[in-house]
């Protein structure tokens, strides 16, 4: 399995047949690709912790912060931050 940001930019080529075939793009967000090109498909989603957040942490645990911690803990710690957002 492959995951995306649905959230993430992306550029669309669109042609414009009433100005004579000219190609614009258009900026959107893949959530927003897939609900105005792809109508009655709505791609799976799955909760997941971004690396970028795991590596901070790691870190953190390198400079003398204890991170000794399991996985169920480190789901705890996320879901936390995410509620306080």
């Amino acid at each position: 399995m492959k995951l995306v940001d649905l959230d993430g930019v992306m550029f669309v080529p669109v042609v414009d047949e009433t100005h004579g075939g000219v190609t614009v793009e258009m900026k959107m967000t893949v959530g927003e690709f897939f609900a105005k090109c792809c109508e009655g498909f709505e791609p799976g989603t799955v909760d997941a912790i971004p690396v970028e957040w795991l590596q901070k942490k790691r870190k953190y645990a390198s400079e003398g912060d204890s991170l000794d911690v399991g996985i169920a803990e480190v789901l705890d710690m996320w879901a936390k931050e995410q509620e306080a957002r």
